[in-house]
């Protein structure tokens, strides 16, 4: 037999180059975000591979992160507060909306800078999350008209429609493929948020190219849906971001008249026809609901302000019809408080810390760093659909739904690699 030659045996195709298996990675990961708001649990096994081949390939990255983070000090408070907890089966199945998207940020967020070219690849990503959301939001305004009164009186009993009466009535609001439509609109605010960064992007650089069409289009129908949801978050936390990009485009005084223009238009649509189906003073009546909760919620935070009543508590202790007419309460709908009351205020505020320093440093390498605009725009993108994100967590909560947890983890793990972006040599063109 001839001597065995280490250097000649057959490799596996990833492990054949390392170029090759991060365009792999690429194009899987690509692939996961296209399906994730239709075939979230086909998704989420793409999503559990990718985590379990990066364990494998850099778990010591990911470890280093995890540690110098603070997140692996969360998992251990989370551990505590099961142990602790008056429901820990109940808060064991919480937990799991918490610990595994920490390995999962850990991932994205050592994976990104080792892409060959990173900022193109964020680029990209962006752009095919904004695109995929288009039948989304089609269909959301398609549900917006058939829910109206006159056209329930019209359709209903229709083979072709019917369906789609017989499902949650949720009054004259959209939820399209997400089953609730303050889902929806968590959803596609981030969404948003990347929508705007990119036509932030297209308006520095190639403004008139067919993608630049696609994604004025893309980012428009995004607002529609928000408006077509009926949520009155949504609709502030779009407002908002809106204001963000009139500033960040300031310079192009038409751009910024434009979202004001934008902003105008939904508001007007408000006054006119309401917000799902409520007039504003019907909307405005029922707000007295979150501060009821966040009562309840402050309770509960003096009860135990130290380790919390346990994950899910807020659900199982809320006593029926505490708050007149509502026999149950599914969370506080603001997540500082939801995290104090459930999980005590040390956990609270390393968590408020953590993610604080993650935005701060990236924000400040944004500024600072002389990335060409077009790249700038790119990556206040990101910043715009976390920042939609985080206010949409000041009035409700949506991270229980998988796909809006993966989206908003996947942002700030992109956040997280800007720092470490900013001191490549030769930063690529996205």
């Amino acid at each position: 037999m001839e001597p065995t030659d280490p250097n000649q045996m057959p490799r596996s195709p990833l492990a054949a180059s390392p170029l090759a298996s991060m365009a792999a990675m690429e194009r899987w990961l690509l692939g996961g975000w296209l399906i994730l708001p239709y075939a979230s649990y086909l998704a989420m096994v793409g999503l559990a591979i990718f985590l379990v081949d990066s364990l494998r390939r850099r778990s010591r990255k990911i470890f280093r992160l995890l540690w110098q983070g603070g997140w692996l000090w969360l998992t251990l408070g989370i551990a505590i507060n099961l142990l602790i907890s008056q429901a820990p089966g109940e808060s064991a199945l919480q937990s799991v909306n918490f610990w595994p998207f920490f390995l999962f940020f850990a991932a994205l967020a050592t994976v990104i800078p080792t892409f060959k070219q990173p900022l193109a690849t964020l680029h990209t990503w962006a752009l095919a999350l904004l695109l995929a959301t288009i039948p989304i939001n089609l269909r959301a305004m398609v549900e917006f008209y058939l829910k109206s009164p006159a056209s329930i009186e019209r359709w209903m009993g229709n083979p072709w429609f019917n369906w789609l009466y017989l499902q949650e009535d949720f009054g004259h609001r959209a939820d399209s493929v997400f089953g609730h439509p303050n889902v929806m609109a968590n959803y596609v605010v981030m969404i948003f948020g990347l929508g705007l960064g990119l036509c932030a992007h297209y308006l520095e650089h190639q403004w008139r190219s067919s993608y630049a069409i696609w994604v004025y289009s893309a980012t428009g129908l995004a607002l529609a849906s928000i408006y077509c949801s009926g949520s009155r978050n949504g609709l502030l936390v779009a407002g908002l971001q809106i204001l963000c990009f009139g500033w960040l485009m300031r310079r192009h005084r038409y751009l910024a008249w434009a979202g004001l223009g934008a902003l105008l238009a939904v508001s007007l649509g408000a006054l006119v026809w309401g917000i799902g189906g409520r007039s504003i003073a019907e909307a405005l009546a029922t707000v007295t609901l979150r501060v009821d909760v966040w009562q309840i919620a402050a309770e509960m935070i003096g009860q135990h302000p130290w380790l919390g009543n346990g994950l899910g508590a807020f659900r199982l202790q809320y006593e029926p019809y505490t708050i007149p007419i509502y026999d149950w309460v599914a969370h506080s709908h603001n997540l500082i408080l939801m995290l104090a009351a459930e999980m005590g205020l040390p956990i609270t505020l390393g968590f408020l810390l953590i993610v604080g320093l993650i935005v701060g440093r990236g924000l400040k390498t944004l500024i600072k760093t002389p990335f060409p605009r077009p790249q700038q725009a790119t990556l206040a993108a990101y910043m715009l659909g976390f920042g939609g994100a985080v206010a949409f967590t000041m009035f409700d909560l949506s991270f229980y739904d998988a796909r809006v947890n993966v989206l908003g983890w996947l942002i700030l793990a992109a956040i997280q690699a800007i720092p470490g972006l900013a001191e490549q040599p030769g930063m690529d063109k996205a």
